[in-house]
């Protein structure tokens, strides 16, 4: 009888640790969608936003003193997408272009960013980014010190010529999960 009991102390006591999980986050804020506008990088304003920053999404100034996560130019007929490495920026960002359309993307890949090299960007192409964030900085476990979003390239003006008062500009859309280390894109309080 001792035995009995004490082998269905021990399968409840395990039964309760196997579900419950010490290291678990909860995500208590919602996705956030943002549309804006960034300029060609070459030949902005000074006070021109020419990047996009999904900390706190919004278009921002490429400057030292600003956290960005993907710069963008236009030279010529061609767009380009910048993570801060290839700007000599010492920020942890890095991205990848997606091969499926911005509604489809539910949730951001663990591997696969590109904090190097500039990328060639054309309108429709949407980008998942992944930046490590000082708001993610004390988190225990390495994956969760990023945070995740995805960005729609809605349209690129490239034609000065044509009308000279309008910049090269790059329209888009962005969906982001403030979360640490959440991947999801889905509406709402991210489950994952």
């Amino acid at each position: 009888m001792k035995v009995r009991f004490l082998v269905l102390l021990l399968g409840v006591g395990a039964g309760a640790f196997a579900c419950a999980n010490p290291f678990a986050t909860t995500a208590t804020l919602p996705t956030i969608d943002d549309t804006a506008a960034v300029y060609a990088l070459t030949g902005a304003p000074e006070s021109a936003p020419t990047a996009i920053n999904i900390t706190f999404p919004r278009a921002v100034i490429t400057m030292p003193s600003e956290h960005y996560d993907v710069v963008f130019d236009i030279r010529n007929d061609s767009a380009f997408a910048y993570p801060p490495h290839a700007v000599g920026a010492t920020l942890t960002a890095g991205f990848q272009i997606a091969s499926q359309p911005f509604e489809a993307i539910t949730a951001a890949p663990l591997t696969g960013y590109n904090d190097s090299t500039p990328q060639f960007i054309k309108a429709g192409d949407v980008l998942i980014v992944r930046s490590s964030s000082t708001q993610c900085s004390t988190q225990s476990v390495q994956d969760r010190t990023y945070l995740y979003a995805k960005v729609v390239i809605d349209s690129i003006f490239y034609d000065g010529a044509a009308a000279p008062h309008i910049p090269r500009t790059i329209w888009y859309r962005m969906r982001n999960d403030p979360n640490c280390g959440f991947l999801s894109f889905l509406d709402g309080i991210p489950k994952s």
